[in-house]
């Protein structure tokens, strides 16, 4: 048989677990609130480090770019120097030192050359130093 005091360890028992159940749920409901603004915090600071990493990616490749259009521009200056070289050394050749004439010609068919090379139609604007080009590319062909 059961004892008064037993009913009341039974008691006690049954309403400390239905306090610690009524906490649990209270503790969740207050608490779930604050979980969620944290996880958003979260994935906002992870979305601003993929942002500043996407730009961080975009400038090196800006700035890659860049230097590779100086490296380009300077290749065509060396280019270019050098057909003037070569023109002057071909018309001595051929006994027309410092013939104008002949010079602005072996320019235009180095231009015309290299430009057909390079796979792009164009006409020499002027002859001089440096050569000026104007450049059309091919249709079909590639494109840089």
């Amino acid at each position: 048989m059961t004892s008064s005091s037993d009913m009341k360890m039974s008691g006690s028992a049954v309403i400390v677990t239905f306090l610690l159940f009524v906490l649990l749920i209270g503790g969740g409901l207050v608490g779930c609130p604050y979980y969620k603004v944290w996880e958003r915090k979260m994935a906002g600071q992870a979305e601003l480090q993929y942002q500043q990493g996407a730009r961080q990616a975009l400038i090196a490749q800006a700035a890659a770019e860049d230097e590779a259009s100086i490296k380009r521009a300077e290749a065509a200056t060396r280019r270019v120097r050098g057909w003037a070289d070569a023109a002057k050394r071909g018309c001595q050749d051929v006994g027309l030192t410092n013939d104008r004439e002949c010079i602005n010609q072996l320019l235009r068919d180095a231009a015309t050359y290299s430009i057909a090379k390079e796979g792009h139609e164009g006409v020499i604007v002027s002859v001089g130093t440096p050569v000026s080009v104007a450049v059309q590319p091919q249709t079909g062909g590639r494109q840089e």
